[in-house]
């Protein structure tokens, strides 16, 4: 995680903050007021989130709104090092958080999927689209115009990635901030993608993702070829 925010620092048209790897005792010193997190990252102060180095899937992540959370939250995991970075409020006019999964196949983005929660800390299974016609019409429609719209908005914080990261195949999860900018939580080759949701009720996913495979099998034809 901080790897790919060193490389991503600064690229233009996207926000992804600063992120520390720092052992236990450096979070305890913290909690105790005798460090600064300003001291490990450089644009921003509490609330943090902070998750153990090695989690995945939310496993220990949290957000700390204030210096005496830390306490309690070690007191919660029993990890020797964790991540550390400021937290961004991405949440839209209408008080949701929108996560997108997105893939870049030769540098070309297409979307997995969009999560819509009133919490911070968005998985798709969590996010109550099962439930929801309205998020699930929403998703639908931001697929069908996924090219004209997101994709457009942010092409050239898009391009950066794929330049900056030099992978023929990467995900992104991200979203936008409340001023539009183009906000990075992770960059990962072994996110899930996959045309597994019943098309009963989401009849618009296989369409979708029918391109994202075509797309990834021309990209295996290409790299066979050598081209």
């Amino acid at each position: 995680r901080d790897g790919a925010e060193a490389r991503l620092w600064g690229a233009p048209g996207l926000v992804i903050p600063r992120t520390a790897c720092i052992e236990r005792e450096t979070l305890a010193a913290i909690g105790n007021g005798t460090r600064a997190v300003t001291e490990f990252l450089s644009d921003g102060d509490f609330p943090i989130i902070v998750r153990p180095v090695g989690s995945h899937a939310g496993r220990g992540l949290e957000k700390l709104d204030a210096v005496a959370d830390v306490v309690a939250y070690l007191e919660t995991q029993p990890g020797t090092h964790f991540y550390i970075s400021r937290f961004v409020d991405y949440r839209s006019p209408d008080g949701q958080f929108r996560k997108y999964r997105i893939v870049l196949i030769d540098g070309k983005p297409f979307l997995c999927h969009l999560g819509i929660s009133d919490h911070w800390m968005i998985h798709y299974l969590n996010a109550g689209m099962i439930e929801s016609a309205e998020k699930r019409a929403e998703e639908a429609a931001c697929m069908a115009g996924f090219d004209e719209g997101f994709a457009h908005r942010h092409k050239t914080a898009l391009e950066a990635v794929y330049q900056r990261m030099g992978l023929a195949y990467l995900g992104i999860d991200c979203a936008e901030t409340p001023d539009g900018q183009f906000l990075i939580f992770e960059v990962d080759t072994g996110m899930i993608v996959h045309d597994m949701d019943p098309p009963d009720v989401f009849p618009y996913k296989h369409a979708q993702m029918s391109k994202v495979f075509a797309a990834f099998r021309q990209m295996l034809a290409r790299a066979a070829r050598g081209k």
